[in-house]
């Protein structure tokens, strides 16, 4: 998915360049939009598996969203680097180095603040709309990762309470973990 990061740039006039790195970072900024879509999606649907553990089906989505992460990750690279090239091509003395550190937000901005007005405010609509969705899945993200420690600690809070002798762990002399004797417990049984 991928795309070649040599193509962007034309090396005739800098209107050429300007216009074939705003139309590269157009085409992969709404790649990143349409792909955090579908990893928002994924991501409710992950958390449906959780909420009515479906186990199986919460192995495979969490397969398809690291394959929808790193096609995210080779877009974000790709459009790093462009910027990084187009820094370097350009010597500004401010942004040494770029392709080492990566580009930061000022220096979309900043590399935004050199185009026509229409070109400006398309990039950095579309630049929010993805930072914006970003946000969105991380937060929905941790919110998840907080209901599972709260379900894990609910879980181990009573399996203390029910089996105390599962409390202490026992180490090898090597330092390893033994496992201790787990005896099967059987719950809501009715008599």
């Amino acid at each position: 998915m991928k795309a070649n990061v040599q193509d962007p740039i034309v090396r005739n006039t800098s209107g050429e360049r300007e216009d074939t790195l705003n139309a590269r970072n157009l085409v992969i900024l709404n790649l990143e939009a349409e792909l955090l879509g579908e990893i928002a999606a994924i991501q409710e649907s992950v958390r449906d598996a959780v909420i009515y553990r479906e186990w199986t089906d919460f192995e495979v989505l969490l397969g398809s969203m690291k394959a929808y992460s790193e096609r995210f990750e080779a877009l974000e690279a790709e459009r790093v680097a462009l910027f990084a090239r187009f820094y370097a091509e350009q010597e500004y003395a401010e942004r040494k180095g770029a392709e080492k550190k990566g580009e930061s937000e000022a220096g979309f901005y900043t590399l935004v603040s050199r185009l026509p007005e229409p070109d400006r405010k398309e990039l950095t609509e579309m630049y929010r709309n993805v930072k914006l969705r970003t946000l969105k899945l991380r937060m929905t993200n941790d919110s998840l990762m907080t209901y599972l420690n709260e379900a894990r600690t609910t879980v181990d809070t009573f399996l203390e309470a029910a089996l105390p002798e599962r409390k202490g762990r026992m180490y090898s002399r090597l330092g390893t973990q033994i496992p201790t004797d787990v005896r099967s417990m059987v719950l809501n049984q009715s008599f």
